[in-house]
């Protein structure tokens, strides 16, 4: 179970809609969080610092009252500096084993911890990450998408490539499953079309009855977590096009998934499958870094 977390803040209107939503950190285990903000040092630095202070100490107690009210125990903390550096810097420091961050998706708007900021504090991260997804709604209103409520262990996606990275995030899976919360886990594995075709088509047999393999090897360790129901699911594609498929068909609370697998050169560019399908995800999204602590 996963006792505490770091919530990202940059004392927005979009983080109070972020903080709002997450009484379901509960089903994690959850009882402690710590409530983050990370000033820039040009704002600290400032003739305004003791207005700026102000502002900011009574606009973390609001934050770290709506988190009370949902039933946490909650520290707050303000750590002058780069986010992405501070924010990964503490976690690991305190041995924080998730950090909670929002994100915008695809479009990254700026604006700290909801835009590009976030996708850098998930580059750099050395543990963990749920990613809690925000978007405007056709109404203009910014609203969280795929809530982080009572459900969130309904129904875990774990999309594997049985990389190191896949390897650690299935250790996080089962982390999870410690909690009685989760009921459902489907095991997802992709065949990779670009890897397969057209040289190696005439053992796609083989490679299904291997990975169906590993995937029931998975099965029977996730097993002893007494998780109520455990799928396997194959697919043949594009990884994270397919991924995103099976999360439509599939209909998960939570994706995880671990970070720096396999990867074609395009990917090097564009960013890795996890990432590119985090950045897209409609639910809740825990990514795993391959160099992370179990």
């Amino acid at each position: 179970m996963i006792e505490k977390v770091i919530v990202a803040t940059d004392l927005s209107e979009s983080s109070n809609i972020l903080i709002k939503n997450l009484s379901g950190l509960a089903v994690l285990g959850v009882r402690k969080v710590m409530l983050l903000q990370c000033p820039s040092l040009q704002e600290v630095t400032s003739s305004a610092i003791p207005t700026a202070i102000s502002y900011q100490t009574d606009a973390l107690e609001r934050q770290r009252e709506i988190i009370r009210k949902q039933g946490f125990e909650v520290d707050i903390k303000i750590s002058p500096g780069s986010p992405k550096r501070e924010i990964n810097r503490i976690a690991e420091q305190d041995e924080y084993p998730l950090i909670v961050v929002g994100s915008r998706g695809e479009s990254l708007i700026a604006g700290a911890f909801l835009g590009g900021v976030a996708h850098e504090v998930i580059l750099n991260a050395k543990l963990p990450v749920l990613i809690v997804h925000l978007e405007i709604s056709t109404e203009g209103v910014l609203h969280v998408v795929g809530s982080v409520d009572k459900e969130l262990l309904d129904h875990v996606l774990f999309a594997t490539d049985f990389s190191p990275a896949s390897d650690e995030a299935f250790a996080y899976v089962k982390l999870l499953a410690d909690s009685t919360q989760m009921k459902k886990v489907t095991l997802l594995h992709v065949q990779d079309q670009r890897r397969i075709e057209p040289y190696l088509s005439d053992r796609l047999g083989e490679f299904n009855s291997t990975d169906r393999g590993r995937l029931a090897m998975l099965k029977v360790d996730l097993a002893e977590k007494d998780v109520e129901t455990i799928d396997i699911e194959l697919r043949y594609g594009i990884p994270y096009m397919e991924i995103l498929k099976a999360m439509s068909d599939l209909k998960p609370t939570l994706l995880v998934m671990g970070t720096q697998g396999r990867g074609f050169m395009r990917e090097l560019f564009v960013g890795s499958v996890s990432q590119y399908v985090a950045r897209r995800s409609w639910i809740p999204v825990i990514l795993v870094p391959a160099i992370g602590k179990k």
